[in-house]
């Protein structure tokens, strides 16, 4: 407890409740006599695994128009791995609240790259609408890595060329509800969890994705309705470590 004192003394303008504090953006947890302070995002991410990160909420990654049409969405740590739209009728709809996607014909897509198993994709976004077949994202071509709308609402399927029957979660991520995905195709050892739910593991194939779609399929079309505020790819297995890391690190920055 002393220690505890010691530290609201040095800093007076902490804000505090019951065992939880937040002093300059950091949050602190008091249990006993041990102090825990944890700020910004883990280092794993800046680790040299991480293939592209997109984050709506940063404008310095965001190129948009006057109407908040999103012509680009730049890779956070400067890969050049960037979504690029040209065509304005197919740009997303930027707002403090994500990037909004309208299931009529806005879709965002990489320049091919190197993305092969593992593929490790955390993303936090909700369904605004659910339509069967509707793609979340695929890889560079058809049917790479794909998260689709099936086989009723608002269930969600994966698929990276088959081989192992339908992989597919039931349910656990309603329509208009924000969530966050962990999705990593890595063959056999391929899963699939929607928040806290427990992983869906199944054989979606061997394909690799070679390039990120966001908003439709890999031959852009099959437009699906989302809105997306957070995007990591990653080229490894995560540790149960790491994996814990960037999960919580996206929970806690979203409230979710």
């Amino acid at each position: 407890m002393k220690k505890l004192l010691f530290f609201l003394l040095l800093f007076p303008s902490l804000v505090f409740g019951q065992s939880v504090y937040t002093y300059g953006g950091k949050v602190l947890t008091y249990s006993g006599d041990v102090l825990t302070v944890t700020s910004g995002t883990p280092a794993v991410l800046e680790d040299g695994s991480t293939v592209a990160w997109y984050i709506a909420d940063n404008l310095t990654t965001i190129t948009k128009d006057g109407a908040d049409l999103v012509s680009r969405w730049n890779d956070y740590l400067g890969s050049g791995h960037d979504l690029i739209q040209a065509t304005g009728t197919n740009q997303p709809l930027w707002s403090s609240d994500g990037i909004l996607f309208d299931g009529v014909d806005n879709f965002m897509k990489t320049a091919a790259f190197t993305y092969v198993q593992p593929e490790m994709i955390y993303m936090v976004f909700k369904q605004v609408t659910w339509t069967l077949y509707d793609r979340i994202f695929d890889g560079n071509i058809v049917s790479t890595g794909q998260l689709a709308q099936r086989e009723t609402t608002p269930n969600l399927l994966y698929f990276a060329g088959g081989g192992g029957g339908d992989c597919e979660d039931p349910g656990n991520l309603a329509v208009n509800t924000w969530g966050i995905i962990r999705m990593l195709f890595n063959g056999a050892s391929t899963k699939f969890i929607i928040n806290e739910t427990t992983p869906i593991t199944c054989f979606p194939g061997l394909n690799n994705m070679g390039g990120f779609t966001l908003g439709a399929r890999g031959d852009d079309v099959s437009w699906s309705n989302i809105e997306v505020k957070e995007i990591i790819l990653r080229n490894v297995d995560d540790t149960d470590a790491n994996e814990t890391d960037i999960y919580n690190y996206l929970k806690n920055k979203y409230g979710l």
